[in-house]
């Protein structure tokens, strides 16, 4: 502020000096119009002083026209000296203010930095906050996700267990034999009963028989040279029970038919009030891989049933499954066969002619050395076809 002198009359004049504009020029220029998007969020911002210095920033450059007009304003009214005398240290005062200011601003900051983390804590009301830009050849800093709430981890937790233990309760049925995939009605198949072989171990016939079993086949012989270790065992312990047990002959396609008959014969002797012999071809894997002739094995089987018929009186029960049905066993050769179908997982077809029907291999019961697993087999018919699949007694004939 100058104090100049008009003839002998000190007059007052509100005037910056050139020096004190361009500083206030050179401090201020650069602050944006907007100061308070560039404050932290859940600060305390003071009113922007800067807010509306674009618009006088015209007027300071025009300051000096308006000097002028201050002194002719002076001149006409006379003010006290005392009351408007304005120093400069007083503007020097407050441009340290000003710079105090603008120092706190940049000053505040790191205290609130791990608050704003998670921006799902900002209270509603700061409102939205402007994204910034990112500039090019930056990358773009990815938005962190919202955390899921601890309850829906928790549900999705308990329902994933739940199916866990679901599913291992389930195997656990199959593997025990409580559950499986077909379970004939014992009212509509009342007559059905295992297929004992060594793996059981000994058997207790007497309190074996008594359980609720009605038919029973036991293992006899397999090729032409093998014999089961306890057949002789389980005969005699079968035959002191009124239980009908027949006995079991494992074909093998590679040998001959007749052969094998003989050692079956030789092995079982006399079959007077059992079920008729059964031959099983439950081919195995290996047979199963390799290209075979149908022609060949068909013609050996019945070599097999020509013998067996020969010394019993009945052709035997031919044990297959689906695929060795339609390729041999379901031939015009074997009708007068009865037919053993192994169907462990679905009921048995329509077109299907089945008299005994093995729905299941992982059934146990009581009073056998070994505890495994019994392969189970039931009469596909009524009560009169039952009589069909015995032996007539001799000895009882003669009486």
């Amino acid at each position: 502020m100058e104090n100049r002198p008009d003839n002998d009359k000190r007059k007052n004049s509100f005037r910056l000096s050139d020096e004190a504009r361009a500083e206030i020029d050179r401090e201020y220029m650069d602050a944006p119009a907007d100061y308070s998007n560039y404050i932290r969020p859940r600060t305390v911002v003071p009113e922007n002083i800067f807010a509306h210095y674009g618009e006088h920033e015209e007027s300071f450059d025009n300051y000096d026209d308006f000097s002028d007009e201050s002194e002719d304003f002076q001149e006409e009214y006379d003010y006290p000296e005392e009351e408007y005398d304005y120093s400069t240290d007083e503007y020097e005062e407050i441009q340290d203010g000003y710079e105090e200011i603008q120092e706190g601003y940049e000053e505040i900051s790191d205290e609130y930095e791990e608050d704003f983390d998670d921006f799902d804590d900002i209270p509603d009301e700061y409102g939205e906050f402007p994204e910034g830009e990112v500039a090019e050849g930056e990358d773009e800093v990815p938005k962190k996700k919202k955390k899921k709430h601890w309850l829906r981890r928790l549900i999705v937790g308990v329902i994933i267990l739940c199916f866990i233990v679901l599913a291992v309760d389930i195997g656990l049925l199959f593997f025990t034999g409580h559950l499986w995939f077909n379970e004939p009605r014992k009212r509509d198949y009342p007559i059905r009963g295992p297929v004992i072989t060594e793996k059981a171990g000994e058997v207790q016939w007497k309190r074996f028989a008594q359980q609720n079993i009605q038919i029973c086949y036991i293992r006899a012989t397999k090729g032409v040279s093998y014999e089961d270790k306890l057949f002789e065992q389980n005969k005699e312990g079968s035959g002191q029970t009124g239980l009908p047990t027949g006995m079991l002959h494992v074909f093998d396609p590679m040998l001959d038919g007749k052969e094998q008959a003989e050692h079956f014969i030789d092995i079982c002797g006399g079959m007077g009030g059992r079920l008729r012999p059964a031959v099983d071809c439950d081919l195995s894997l290996f047979y199963s891989i390799l290209p075979s002739d149908d022609k060949k094995i068909a013609e050996r089987l019945r070599a097999f049933a020509d013998r067996i018929e020969e010394e019993y009186g009945c052709t035997p029960i031919i044990k297959c499954d689906s695929s060795f049905y339609e390729d041999i066993a379901s031939a015009e050769l074997f009708n007068d066969c009865p037919i053993w179908y192994v169907s462990e997982y679905k009921k048995i077809p329509e077109d299907v002619r089945a008299d005994l029907w093995g729905y299941s291999s992982r059934v146990k019961f009581s009073f056998y050395e070994n505890h495994n697993f019994l392969e189970m087999v039931l009469l596909n018919g009524k009560e009169d076809d039952y009589y069909k699949l015995t032996i007539e007694d001799e000895s009882e004939d003669e009486e």
